[in-house]
């Protein structure tokens, strides 16, 4: 039987890999390009993902992989494996060198994540989890800091606005960045790192594939902390999401008000 280290190990040296190929992009020389769902696309994506996909393959041959620009397909056994790639997630601030992006990789048993891997390269962070070890940030084992679920912090973090309206849910904006609750746009990985440094108390994202939270539906377990759909369902799956805080008996910290909020626009 395949050991997780074995698969942690592969998943690490992709994510060092992902890390260093994004950062040698040459923005505004290298191509890029709109996708027909008007995203952008970039040769760093694409070559990126290539290069993962060989590597996993070579060390993990009978492994499936579902990748945003390649496809694929997930192993429906309860025993097989499935890596989910998404080398440059937040292509928009990628494209315009900003560094928010990041890259995502994460390993699914079945349908179920047990290990995760989100790099933000251009801040030198990386966040990582194994299913059962608890999540690390650069490699050293996360602790809770004494701000996350603390009444003082204020800020809810989402992602970009315009997402929001795409997605049929602009209303929920008036209420979000109205004059009673806080709320500034630290988009795709940026948010899950601000909410496990305590800095803001939920983290929500109307519209998300597979390959954008599949990292963070282990990460986030692991850290303590919940993820799921709006409508609650806590599956990994294509929808909305929103993360946020608990307690030791899995109760909501500080942001109770949040998700009764997108409850009501689930």
């Amino acid at each position: 039987m395949e050991s997780l280290e074995k698969i942690f190990n592969t998943a690490q040296l992709c994510s060092e890999i992902a890390i260093k190929m994004s950062l040698n992009f040459k923005h505004g020389i290298d191509p890029q390009s709109l996708k027909n769902d008007k995203s952008w696309v970039t040769s760093a994506d694409q070559q990126i993902e290539k290069e993962l996909r060989k590597i996993i393959l070579k060390n993990h041959p009978t492994h499936f992989i579902f990748g945003e620009e390649e496809g694929g397909e997930l192993g429906n056994d309860e025993d097989a494996y499935t890596w989910i790639l998404d080398p440059i997630d937040g292509t928009f601030s990628f494209v315009h060198n900003i560094p928010f992006y990041s890259s995502l990789i994460a390993v699914l048993k079945g349908k179920t994540p047990i290990i995760g891997f989100a790099c933000l390269p251009a801040m030198g962070i990386t966040m990582s989890a194994l299913k059962g070890q608890g999540a690390f940030i650069n490699g050293e084992k996360y602790i809770k800091p004494p701000l996350v679920g603390n009444p003082n912090i204020e800020i809810v973090a989402t992602a970009d606005p315009y997402r929001f309206y795409i997605e049929q849910k602009g209303e929920i904006l008036q209420t979000l960045y109205g004059p009673q609750i806080k709320t500034r746009t630290y988009p795709d990985a940026l948010g899950y790192y601000m909410l496990l440094k305590g800095s803001v108390r939920a983290f929500i994202d109307p519209k998300v594939e597979i390959w954008d939270v599949a990292p963070f539906h282990v990460i986030m377990p692991e850290a303590g902390f919940a993820i799921q759909s709006w409508n609650e369902n806590k599956d990994l799956q294509r929808g909305s999401s929103i993360a946020f805080p608990i307690d030791m008996q899995k109760m909501p910290i500080n942001c109770s008000d949040i998700l009764e909020l997108t409850k009501r626009f689930a």
